[in-house]
This record gives C-alpha cells, sequence and structure tokens, in this order.
C-alpha cells in the first residue's frame, strides 16, 4: 500500500485516502504527495491538491449528474473513486495549495493601490471636473 501525505479531516475523506493508498501508481502518488509545479501570478509555485478540494470538485461534478430540477443525486462508489482518480491526475483541474519551491506557503502578492474618491455633487458644480482631473493625474505604479 502506498502512503499519500493527504489529510482525512471525515470519515469521508477517509474513504476515498484509503481508496487512493490502494490503487494509485507511484507516478500519481508522487504527484500527489509533492504537487506539481505551476505558473500563479507570474511566478513558478507549486500546486498541491487535498480533500476538501476533491469533495468540493465530487460535489459540482454530482450535481451534473443530478436530473434538472432535483435537489439531490445518487452516485456510484465507483463513479466517486474515479473522480477522485481523475481529480488528483488530472493538471488542469487546480488544487487549492501553493507553495514556494522553498516550500513555504506561496502569499498572493498585495494589492498595488487603490485610489477612492467621494465628493458630494450638491456642493460643488465643478464637482466632476475636480474628480476626471484627479483621476488622471493619478497612476499607479
Amino acid at each position: 500500500m502506498i502512503k499519500l501525505n493527504l489529510t482525512a479531516e471525515t470519515a469521508e475523506h477517509t474513504i476515498i485516502k484509503h481508496y487512493l493508498e490502494n490503487n494509485v501508481s507511484e507516478i500519481l502518488a508522487e504527484k500527489i504527495n509533492n504537487g506539481v509545479k505551476v505558473e500563479k501570478d507570474g511566478k513558478t509555485v507549486i500546486n498541491k491538491k487535498d480533500l476538501r478540494g476533491f469533495m468540493s470538485y465530487a460535489g459540482d461534478e454530482a450535481k451534473k449528474h443530478a436530473n434538472k430540477g432535483a435537489t439531490a443525486t445518487c452516485v456510484e462508489d465507483a463513479t466517486v473513486f474515479g473522480w477522485a482518480i481523475h481529480y488528483f491526475e488530472e493538471d488542469a483541474i487546480k488544487g487549492n495549495l501553493y507553495f514556494n519551491e522553498d516550500g513555504t506557503e506561496y502569499q498572493l502578492p498585495k494589492p498595488v493601490g487603490f485610489c477612492s474618491i467621494a465628493f458630494n455633487s450638491a456642493r460643488s458644480k465643478y464637482a466632476d471636473t475636480i474628480l476626471f482631473r484627479t483621476i488622471s493625474s493619478f497612476s499607479v505604479k
């Protein structure tokens, strides 16, 4: 049995983790345990997937299989296990955990800056002119 670095937080997570540990290839286990390199915000980071992300993906897939107007659907175990393999195998499906190549957690870049201008047009008949002059002279670096 292959050991996967996945944290099971619920009974459902445990079932999926157990299935994966007994059925994934060495190549897929490597991808699950170490993530894959992806470009994010112009930077190379490691994308890792987790069981919480898989459960969200499976919920979305189940909705696609539900009859129109239905509030619930039944899905066979084999189908859900197939979704699990696909979720962790497919690079086009992005996980929600990102790490720098040195192993530290990736943080989104901070916003450059935001200019907010409020005015009371009732006070000045020139308010629109002032607003547009202020915005046109503002530059973000």
